[in-house]
Parts: structure tokens; sequence; C-alpha cells
């Protein structure tokens, strides 16, 4: 359910690796794309877990949004996108150190060299969709409506 306005944001972060080898390195480009999601505006966004954003995509729209509504309501969160960049780049870190144990644990278990395994995220992060969900005003049993 849909009780404040909540932005779900498709984000694609592309990751450098450099994979040591006894050959050298090699260098290899990874991407990875997610579903994030934030109640509110981007300067005050409150984020949701992975598990919440996953719901909001469940969420059902109960009423049509007037189109003049919806393109103000999705104008303003992409006004409002470089709010976003720190916590953007802080997330793409995340994801990369995430890949870079991922890495660690794998070429480990095959006893591969570890010395000098790098993963960096690319910034900034590609944010390839936008979708603005907005309850239902009045109604506190609605799911909301998307736009």
């Amino acid at each position: 359910m849909v009780t404040k306005r909540t932005t779900l944001l498709l984000v694609r972060n592309r990751f450098h690796l450099t994979l040591p080898s006894r050959a050298g390195e090699r260098q290899l480009v990874a991407e990875d794309a997610r579903l994030i999601a934030f109640e509110g505006s981007p300067a005050h966004a409150r984020w949701l877990s992975e598990d919440e954003a996953l719901a909001v995509t469940a969420a059902q729209a109960t009423e049509n949004t007037a189109p003049e509504f919806a393109e103000g309501a999705v104008s303003r969160v992409l006004d409002d996108l470089p709010a976003l960049d720190d916590y953007l780049a802080a997330y793409g870190d995340e994801r990369a150190a995430e890949l870079r144990e991922s890495h660690r644990r794998v070429r480990g278990a095959s006893e591969q060299r570890l010395r000098g395994l790098k993963v960096e995220a690319q910034k900034p992060a590609d944010i390839l969709g936008v979708y603005v969900y907005l309850p239902v005003v009045g109604d506190s049993t609605s799911t909301g409506r998307a736009v």
C-alpha cells in the first residue's frame, strides 16, 4: 500500500574490475540494475529497504491521475534528482564492495590471485526509470495510484 508519495528508481551501476592473474591484469566492466525507492521528495528522501521497494511494484492503481498532475509530479522529482547524487554514489560504492567480496570468495576458493583485485563504481549511476506512486487523497484504505 502506498500511503505517501513514493518514487521507484531503476538504477544501473557500472563497475570497473581489475582482475589479477599470473599473466598480468585483466580489465572488465560489469553492470548491475536494481530497483530502489524512497518516500517524499528527493531532498528529504526516506529510503526504503529492498523488500519495501519490491513491494511498491505490487501496488495497484485505484484511479487515474490527470495527465497535467502526473507530468507535474514527475517533473518535480526529475528536477530534484541532483539531491540524490550523494546517496546514489554511496549506493554504487556499496554494490562495488559487494562485488569485490564476491570475487574474493570465488577467487580464494579456486586459489586464484587476490592481490590487486579492484572493483570501482563508475559514477554517476544511470537512472533508467523513474516511477512515482501517489496515495489517493482522502482514502486511507486504497493502495494509491501510479503516475
